[in-house]
């Protein structure tokens, strides 16, 4: 295994989870790697040889490798391998327009001389056509099917004997000196250590490896590696620096950045009156359109609820949302990106995050700290807003010494949050996406997206498939009590049934951050979701994450030794009315004081997300004689 490289940077997975399921290598140095599980920053060190012999035998796997087999975004193929795939959608597309899904000569035939008489070329046998459909059909009707499979041929392994391979690698080191060697030099060198084996042991019939070998050798360290040392560790951080805001994109959804911010302006509460604080944003810009492709206004501080709200709202049409706001202007934005850029929060490394990763089929991008210019979109989105949309409202924030005297933003207040929500849509409908770029030749946000979806149609997400996957997840064990989530239980006569079939086991459960309570838990013998609701369902319905945790402070601080019900009711009875105190007060004081947290607890902006799934394929309501119900937030309907 001496071929195979560790470089820092490269992702491990471990097929039993030992240590961790994924680490990232942080360090190599002198035989020892050091690794970071991805999910919890754990971190553990490993004699290389051993972890080697794992990915040899099979335990453990680069995930780098899978650039080989696995599937690859539209933007990682070759110019032509894209030119080939839009090709063969445009005649996929009129076969699924015509909703033919058993092809023959007979029924597509005239079909494909119209399409290529159309494009100008001969037209492909409809068998050809077949084929091609259904690897469209295995990829879940997605484009990736069309990839050509140029990336699968060839060799996998070295053509060379290890020993090869190891004179290789040890005449490489003198590439990373200051002197900076040629590849030149360094092929010399493995030429004539491979010439010296071979007089020494006239038995032995290896051959000398040729210089692009040598080559894509060297290449195969990381970047960081190759310029830092050979250039020095200072001249890399700036050249990184200067260049990484080069980025080119060259269609919509190539590239999205995500972040979050505090607006720079204190809002009212909408019916009442009372100073409610600063909100939080959370934007998705698309790089390539400079298109907002969705957001979420709220006081939900950055969390992977506020996270996944926002990506609802990017990745789906927002006709409906739009027509809630009383806007009559479109926003075409919408569909899953191929790359998402976000920073280091805690939001996006957490185990949940990390699913929603995996299911949605996106690569997320995890910038070095202290480096915004990575997601140079967005941190500039979040400039302009701050300069043009709030800069001339009232209740603005501003820095010392850029206001008079004894101006207060937080009294200066007059816009509650629903004035502002609206107000910013409209700017970033109207005025935002109709805006030249210059260095897209004057073309709009709105122009250049509505190019692109042209040139690679969008596929439409639907609510039913996204909604699922955009609730947190966590394995719990399914035990004699039920299932125990954020110290709550949630249980129900059919629950029993599956620990009487299976016994006590982990299972899969999605829950709703803004709403606990009810859990889905997954089946996996009868593949469905099975929604179960919490034992103390009173208690919480309707109760957010974040509430459910402040509740059980307060109850804490009234220094109980056990956490009972009683207690959490009393507990949310004196919250409850601590808001409602604040509220009033604020409508009764001269000078208001924020009350951010209230509003958090509220769920003021939290966009209500609902789990939509047919009957055919349900999400089953394991309490029965509760379907009279209705829940707010997601549910089964």
């Amino acid at each position: 295994m001496s071929h195979i490289f560790l470089n820092e940077g490269l992702v491990i997975e471990f097929c039993d989870s030992q240590p961790f399921k994924r680490g990232i290598i942080k360090r190599e140095s002198k035989g020892r790697i050091i690794l970071a599980c991805i999910y919890t920053a754990e971190a553990c060190e490993f004699d290389q040889s051993a972890l080697l012999d794992r990915i040899g035998n099979g335990t453990a796997k680069l995930l780098s490798d899978r650039r080989h087999f696995g599937q690859v975004t539209f933007a990682d193929l070759p110019v032509e391998d894209q030119i080939e795939a839009t090709r063969r959608y445009k005649y996929i597309r009129e076969i699924v327009n015509k909703n033919i899904t058993k092809i023959t000569q007979k029924n597509v035939g005239l079909i494909l001389e119209e399409k290529a008489k159309e494009i100008g070329e001969t037209p492909p046998h409809w068998q050809t056509l077949r084929n091609w459909y259904n690897a469209y059909a295995g990829a879940g009707f997605k484009m990736r099917g069309l990839y050509p499979k140029h990336r699968m041929k060839g060799r996998r392994e070295s053509r060379y004997e290890s020993i090869v391979d190891e004179v290789i690698i040890n005449e490489s080191k003198r590439y990373f000196k200051n002197s900076k060697p040629s590849v030149a030099s360094i092929h010399r060198n493995v030429e004539a250590k491979i010439i010296e084996l071979k007089l020494e042991n006239p038995s032995l019939d290896i051959p000398i490896p040729t210089y692009q070998s040598v080559k894509d050798r060297l290449q195969r360290y990381s970047y960081e590696k190759t310029k830092s040392q050979r250039d020095g560790r200072k001249k890399f951080e700036n050249d990184l620096t200067e260049t990484s805001s080069d980025i080119v994109t060259t269609r919509v959804l190539e590239r999205v950045e995500i972040d979050h911010t505090q607006l720079d302006i204190h809002l009212l509460h909408d019916e009442l009156g009372t100073l409610l604080g600063r909100p939080y944003i959370t934007v998705l810009i698309d790089h390539h359109s400079h298109m907002v492709l969705g957001l979420q206004l709220s006081f939900e501080n950055p969390s992977f609820g506020s996270v996944c709200i926002a990506c609802a709202n990017a990745f789906l049409k927002k006709d409906e949302y739009l027509s809630g706001l009383n806007e009559d202007r479109s926003w075409p934005a919408h569909g899953i990106p191929e790359l998402l850029v976000t920073d280091n929060g805690n939001e996006f490394w957490g185990e949940d995050f990390a699913s929603v990763a995996d299911e949605i089929g996106s690569v997320f991008q995890y910038c070095p700290i202290r480096t915004p210019h990575y997601k140079g979109r967005v941190e500039r989105f979040f400039g302009i807003v701050n300069t043009e949309v709030l800069d001339d409202l009232p209740g603005v924030v501003r820095k010392p010494g850029e206001c008079a005297e004894g101006y207060d933003a937080a009294q200066d207040a007059k816009m509650t949050f629903t004035e502002l929500k609206k107000h910013l849509i409209k700017w970033i409908v109207g005025v935002y996406h109709n805006r030249p770029i210059e260095e897209q030749n004057q073309r709009t946000p709105n122009e250049i997206w509505s190019d692109s979806e042209e040139d690679v149609p969008i596929v439409e997400e639907s609510e039913e498939e996204l909604f699922p996957i955009l609730m947190g997840t966590k394995t719990k064990k399914l035990r004699k009590g039920g299932i125990r989530l954020f110290n709550l239980f949630y249980n129900s006569s059919l629950l029993k049934d599956i620990l009487r079939r299976d016994g006590p086991k982990d299972v899969q459960i999605k829950y709703n951050p803004f709403d606990l309570g009810y859990i889905y838990m997954f089946d996996e013998k009868n593949k469905l979701y099975l929604k179960v609701l919490c034992t103390d369902f009173h208690y919480a319905s309707g109760m957010s994450k974040y509430e459910h945790n402040k509740t059980r402070e307060h109850a804490r601080r009234l220094r109980k030794n056990k956490l009972q019900n009683e207690d959490l009711l009393k507990a949310k009875v004196e919250l409850a009315n601590q808001r409602d105190e604040a509220h009033a007060r604020n409508a009764r004081r001269k000078k208001q004081v924020t009350t951010a947290k209230a509003a958090r607890i509220e769920q003021i902006g939290v966009e209500p997300l609902k789990l939509v799934v047919d009957n055919e394929n349900s999400v089953i309501d394991t309490d029965f004689e509760n379907d009279e119900l209705d829940f707010d937030g997601w549910s089964a309907d």
